[in-house]
């Protein structure tokens, strides 16, 4: 029996030896946990395309070896969930078109 269940237990978890696997489905479950239900999937989506991105910052060997470690690539997930996708949602929404157009008109005409 601890043979069968060592076996699925490398079956389920095979998909998070890749980083961007690892961070995607935090960012998913602490976005879900936190309430944005309706950006959940946007926000895991963002930590996975970005997460190669942090990885490559994080200066790769010539070899190809990831310098980033899966867990510390799921701490990065889960931290874009907390704080950077959610806070950028909010400020979008926030923007209102009007001010917008009406500060453009204004450096326009070289007012401040």
């Amino acid at each position: 029996m601890a043979e069968l269940l060592a076996q699925l237990w490398a079956l389920v978890t095979a998909p998070f030896h890749d980083p961007r696997v690892a961070a995607a489905v935090p960012a998913f479950v602490v976005s879900w946990l936190i309430g944005n239900r309706n950006t959940a999937l946007v926000c895991s989506v963002i930590a996975f395309c970005t997460i190669n991105l942090i990885i490559w910052l994080s200066a790769i060997p010539a070899s190809g070896a990831y310098q980033l470690p899966v867990e510390a690539a799921a701490g990065v997930g889960a931290g874009m969930a907390l704080m950077g996708v959610h806070g950028m949602q909010d400020r979008v929404q926030q923007v209102n078109f009007k001010s917008i157009a009406s500060s453009i008109a204004d450096a326009i005409r070289g007012k401040r």
